[in-house]
């Protein structure tokens, strides 16, 4: 049925809209024009009814906030069972934001981090476009830089926006195919066992 309605899209030169491609746990591939949550596995591909990318979260902005949002893009820097973190992420929602969030949870995240916060190991931390705030989350100064990068000061965001989902700072490296093992064969024997002598005549052992 969806690829019926993909076919009738294609010829009657409807705007574009998001294909998922989703892969699931158990390598299941399922496609639907909504997107996974976390429970029903991997986006591993997002088409357009053309067949070609499909737009952005940000190509879906308005005109304003998109502009803003590509010039100055916000990324928030996070870690679980973080207090700070979590009032971070709640302001920028609430002030209609778009941002994308980075998780810092494995060593290979810590590390990373490090680097990119000038050896702190403090969270949340914020960047507007190339301006890398102080560490640490404050409303008034994080509102003074927003507004300064031309964000509006309420939410300007269309309904049913949804955001990127938190991403690792350092994806995981792909899964690898173990190397095929080959069958083993026993060995024959390199010495005969001594002949029994309790076995049936015309049997050797």
């Amino acid at each position: 049925m969806l690829l019926a309605t993909l076919t009738l899209s294609l010829a009657a030169g409807t705007p574009a809209w998001a294909i998922y491609k989703i892969v699931g746990p158990d390598g299941s591939i399922t496609f639907s024009d909504v997107p996974p949550s976390n429970g029903q596995g991997k986006a591993v591909q997002s088409l357009s009814a053309q067949g070609g990318p499909a737009p952005s979260p940000i190509d879906r902005l308005p005109t304003g906030l998109r502009e803003t949002a590509r010039k100055y893009p916000v990324t928030l820097y996070t870690a679980p069972q973080c207090g700070a973190c979590d009032a971070a992420r709640d302001y920028l929602q609430q002030r209609g934001i778009p941002f994308s969030e980075k998780t810092i949870t494995t060593n290979a995240d810590i590390q990373a981090y490090k680097a990119l916060s000038g050896g702190s190991d403090k969270l949340p931390l914020v960047t507007i476009g190339s301006t890398k705030l102080a560490v640490g989350f404050s409303s008034s100064n994080w509102d003074v830089a927003l507004d300064a990068a031309g964000y509006p000061k309420k939410s300007e965001l269309p309904r049913g926006y949804v955001r990127p989902q938190p991403a690792a700072l350092v994806p995981p490296p792909a899964p690898q195919e173990p190397a095929g093992k080959a069958a083993t064969v026993p060995a024959a024997p390199s010495v005969l066992p001594p002949p029994n002598p309790n076995a049936p005549k015309g049997f050797q052992f």
